[in-house]
């Protein structure tokens, strides 16, 4: 049946710290779609998330677009088969724990209170969910498994090798989100032989900038970090590195600290880069223009990058293109 519905919504799950949901993009009244709440773990029940979807699914083919979700750029016109129950996008994020202390978390909220809680709590295991999941053969084949939440290369011992295991031996993909200061023998085997892709985000180009928004004196060894990861990636076709910049209103919003960070990419041999804006302001300013100071960076990225291939999310390159090219 043609209607209009998102693929996330079909075929992606995502695991977070209480609440098992199929997306984790946020409404303009930081509403998202949330099919289990409150969970910790136990009894996981593939059945009740099901339902919801189905609800969801639904209000979709009669037209009516969940309040969550109105004004998502992934919405589409399609010929969906909501029938076909897979999930080929499966993100793991029910771990918070990271030595970093971003300005911009999306968990702590710049809460120092918040940042002990989930520095010190303790996790539901996802393993069995996992397991669970394969059993009941709803991992599609080349699957894609995102690590986020939290720092992974602080995961208690064994995990993070567990899911790059499971991964690999389920015929799937890996996407790993990391701060880059802890360096990852497990990470760079992984480079090395698997189909990986590695996010790490500096977003800057000097230490003084860097350790303003990231909070903790790592601004050099994430960037040798990022050298060692690049160079055991450099043989395998399957293996993605991105480096990430993300604009930060009245932080890093300079040409002078996006000419670094470029400089810095180049030095390294990096091949991506990938542009965002930061969550809460672009939260509040996303039904604006965009402003001329951040599209003059953005302008000066394309005209600078050289060989550097340049990506964003899609919500992120809509906004930034409303207006100029």
């Amino acid at each position: 049946m043609k209607y209009k519905c998102c693929n996330y919504l079909l075929h992606q799950i995502v695991f977070d710290q209480t609440e098992i949901k199929p997306c984790c993009a946020t409404s303009m009244n930081n509403e998202s779609a949330v099919f289990i709440s409150n969970f910790s773990g136990r009894d996981f029940d593939i059945k009740h998330y099901i339902e919801q979807r189905s609800k969801y699914i639904e209000m979709f083919k009669n037209g009516n677009i969940p309040e969550c979700c109105k004004n998502c750029p992934i919405i589409e016109e399609n010929e969906w088969d909501e029938n076909d129950l897979y999930f080929d996008r499966i993100i793991v994020s029910n771990i918070a724990k990271c030595s970093c202390n971003c300005i911009y978390c999306v968990y702590t909220y710049n809460n120092p209170e918040m940042k002990e809680y989930y520095n010190t709590r303790k996790p539901y295991d996802i393993k069995p969910i996992l397991l669970s999941l394969r059993n009941k053969n709803l991992l599609k084949d080349n699957f894609l498994l995102i690590i986020g939440g939290g720092e992974c290369t602080e995961y208690p011992a064994g995990l993070l090798d567990w899911l790059l295991y499971f991964t690999s031996a389920n015929n799937g993909r890996i996407q790993i989100l990391s701060s880059g200061i802890k360096y990852s023998k497990s990470i760079e085997q992984f480079l090395k032989y698997g189909n990986c892709e590695l996010i790490i985000s500096p977003d800057s180009g000097t230490k003084k900038t860097y350790e303003k928004i990231k909070r903790v004196k790592a601004f050099n060894n994430v960037w040798n970090n990022l050298k060692k990861y690049i160079f055991a990636s450099s043989l395998n076709e399957k293996a993605y590195i991105e480096i990430k910049y993300i604009i930060i209103p009245d932080v890093n919003d300079n040409i002078l600290e996006v000419k670094n960070f470029l400089d810095k990419c180049k030095t390294i041999n990096c091949k991506n880069i990938h542009l965002d804006i930061e969550h809460y302001w672009y939260s509040k300013n996303k039904e604006k223009s965009v402003p001329e100071k951040i599209n003059q960076i953005h302008q000066y990225i394309k005209q600078n990058k050289g060989n550097l291939n340049l990506n964003y999310s899609a919500e992120t390159y809509l906004w930034l293109n409303q207006n100029h090219g």
